[in-house]
């Protein structure tokens, strides 16, 4: 089986640093093109997906509609992380803030985790990817698809991924960093063996020219 896993495109939040979270946020008419054109590269390419996941978020659901198109199955363990208190606020302002565990969630990801832990509302990275290892093993591991596309987003991925490289360290959380808007992981999964193998990461397939557009400020 080769998987896709799809970041979605751009939105207004992402332009101006506003954390979204399960905040439901839509596309912005760039994170469409960015969709549209890498839709356009996956047919050209004669790639058919047999089964299309997506969160239940629309800037997520309206990606998997324009890359993948046909039916599409919500789950609702593809949601991105709940930020909890810091949902709606502006990265650059939560960087210096002490009072709330953002600023570690880039640079010690396992800091924002225990401090997620001890707050009252929202997710830490733990329950995150306990639901994302979920969802693999209940729709992908036991399925028999040949070509497969989920739909999801920027922290929800990687938490897809540290199932897949069988990583259990939160520290390692981000492994090789943040994927772009509609980048995509590409990864292929033996059901006799059990095994996932990583075939590339962070796959652009729209004009380059459009992530002269976007931020880059959570991919340091």
């Amino acid at each position: 089986m080769i998987i896709y896993i799809l970041r979605h495109g751009t939105t207004e939040w992402n332009n101006i640093h506003r954390i979204q979270g399960n905040s439901d946020i839509m596309l912005d008419d760039l994170g469409r093109k960015m969709a549209v054109q890498t839709g356009e590269y996956i047919r050209n390419s004669g790639i058919h997906f047999d089964k299309v996941f997506s969160s239940p978020l629309k800037r997520a659901f309206e990606t998997a509609e324009l890359v993948g198109g046909g039916d599409i199955t919500v789950d609702q363990r593809l949601r991105e992380l709940d930020f909890g208190r810091q949902e709606g606020q502006l990265v650059e302002d939560m960087l210096g803030d002490e009072s709330v565990p953002f600023r570690f969630f880039r640079p010690a990801p396992e800091k924002y985790d225990a401090a997620m832990k001890a707050e009252e509302r929202g997710e830490s990275l733990t329950a995150l990817c306990e639901r994302a290892a979920e969802f693999l093993a209940d729709k992908i591991e036991q399925a028999d698809y040949g070509t497969v596309l989920i739909a999801g987003h920027g922290a929800l991925n990687k938490a897809l991924l540290m199932h897949i490289r069988g990583a259990k360290d939160i520290a390692g959380f981000w492994g090789d960093g943040l994927s772009r808007n509609c980048g995509m992981d590409i990864v292929s999964y033996e059901r006799g063996t059990g095994r996932y193998s990583i075939l590339s990461s962070d796959n652009v397939f729209y004009d380059t020219s459009l992530l002269a557009q976007t931020t880059n400020l959570l991919h340091e």
